[in-house]
């Protein structure tokens, strides 16, 4: 059974040796430990009296056997953040941020890198200062190896053919992040996919109002269709719906919490198909069994948009997309996303940060990451798929607390499905989403796309 281990902020003291913090491992989980705030020293008259935070006191390495009294003595800083597992556990340096990987056992301790037994001066007891570090178990990857749903086995009525499933009987079956090619590039750990993430924020160290949580992300996404079409009748026509549902499960590829489970979703893919109407509730008026009768002078239905894209997410947000199909030969042509806000200084989009916004080239197009992977393996012919919550009598609704704060306002989205055999099959699949978020601020609304783009591959049908 896997340890449950909650996260929580400890305090260490500069002035005591080895503390604990009540965190026991058992090796089967990791542990990350992550400087929150705080300074010290180790010494008052290194660093010109300057407190330093856990990397420890910059110039000034401790190295030699005979500063055996320090918990690191080969190399490391002196106040620099130290740790160990089990009381007799080798000590090993934290800093500003480190990971214990699996496998160790025993309570966590930890301390300042000094000379804890005063053999070399007043050790401990000229120290000053603490700092805060935040404890948690370290994410594991989930297991892509099944299918996210599996639909029960029925032979009559099956999954609709091809015919009538059209360009929705390329999507069945299940995609990841998969190495395109020789590249080595397009798994999990180094995905061609691209997340700009505005969200608000107020407080002084946001003097714009909001930050940015862009990121790579890898994903899981299955499809699979219902036995069956669902009939929508409307007196002397009909339309029929060919349905795939879908199931999609996305992953942070990077950053501090890698592997954790940023995003998921449900939802169906519709083709909509204009029929007659049959003759009552089986199509045999009244009379038992099933039959082919229709409606006497009944015409077949007509509509802009045969295409529909309906979507939950559990932030409380239901998308209702409406488009077309299209399709081409050789590669798409994929045109740059529109990522910068409305009304608000887009300072931010521009700022190099390791956190926030790890890719500036994507941060500004994100959609160059479908670029990249085409360059790496180009498809010979797509199918496109556009559908949006602007088109038809489209929508989308949300709860109070994200119509108050980030209200989705408009919905965007393009599969490109590609073929790499002319079109025999399509085993390569690249998306671009657009969420057009309206977040008040300061006494009126500023107007963010939140894009997300990634391309997979096929797992299986």
């Amino acid at each position: 059974m896997q340890q449950s281990i909650h996260p929580v902020a400890i305090t260490v003291q500069a002035n005591q040796a080895w503390q604990s913090t009540g965190v026991t491992l058992d090796g089967s989980v990791g542990v990350t430990i992550a400087y929150q705030k705080g300074t010290w020293t180790a010494d008052p008259t290194t660093n010109n009296g300057v407190p330093y935070d856990a990397k420890g006191c910059p110039n000034y390495p401790i190295k030699g056997s005979e500063f055996s009294s320090y918990p690191l003595h080969d190399g490391q800083l002196e106040g620099a953040l130290v740790g160990r597992v089990g009381e007799s556990g080798a000590p090993f340096l934290i800093g500003d941020g480190t990971t214990i990987p699996q496998g160790q056992n025993g309570a966590l301790w930890l301390c300042i890198n000094d000379d804890l037994t005063g053999q070399h001066g007043h050790g401990l007891t000229d120290n000053e200062g603490a700092v805060t570090v935040y404890v948690y178990a370290t994410n594991t990857a989930p297991d892509l190896s099944a299918p996210l749903v599996i639909d029960p086995p029925q032979t009559a009525p099956g999954i609709p053919d091809a015919t009538l499933l059209g360009p929705l009987q390329y999507l069945l079956g299940t995609w990841t992040n998969q190495p395109l090619g020789n590249s080595g590039k397009g798994g999990p750990d180094a995905p061609f996919s691209y997340n700009v993430m505005p969200l608000p924020q107020v407080d002084p160290t946001s003097p714009h109002n909001y930050i940015l949580k862009n990121s790579s992300y890898y994903e899981e996404l299955t499809f699979t269709a219902i036995h069956g079409p669902v009939l929508n009748r409307g007196g002397i026509g009909a339309q029929v719906a060919y349905t795939v549902f879908y199931s999609q499960r996305v992953y942070f590829a990077e950053g501090p919490n890698k592997d954790a489970l940023v995003h998921a979703e449900n939802g169906s893919l519709l083709l909509l198909g204009d029929i007659t109407q049959q003759l009552g509730p089986y199509g045999n008026g009244d009379l038992p069994g099933l039959g082919n009768q229709i409606v006497s002078g009944s015409v077949p239905p007509t509509q802009q948009f045969n295409l529909v894209k309906q979507v939950a997410v559990p932030h409380g947000n239901s998308v209702l997309a409406l488009g077309s199909s299209s399709s081409g030969s050789g590669a798409p042509d994929i045109p740059p996303a529109t990522v910068l806000p409305t009304n608000v200084d887009t300072a931010p989009y521009y700022a190099q940060s390791k956190v926030s916004n790890p890719n500036l080239t994507y941060t500004l197009n994100p959609n160059q990451a479908l670029v990249d992977a085409l360059k790496v393996q180009e498809p010979d012919a797509y199918i496109k798929l556009t559908v949006s919550s602007a088109n038809g009598s489209g929508a989308v609704t949300n709860i109070g607390f994200e119509q108050q704060h980030a209200n989705v306002a408009g919905y965007d989205f393009t599969y490109w499905l590609e073929s790499l055999d002319g079109g025999v099959s399509y085993t390569q699949l690249q998306y671009s989403q657009t969420i057009t978020l309206k977040i008040p601020m300061n006494g009126y609304t500023a107007s963010f796309p939140h894009v997300t783009v990634n391309t997979l591959t096929k797992k299986s049908s």
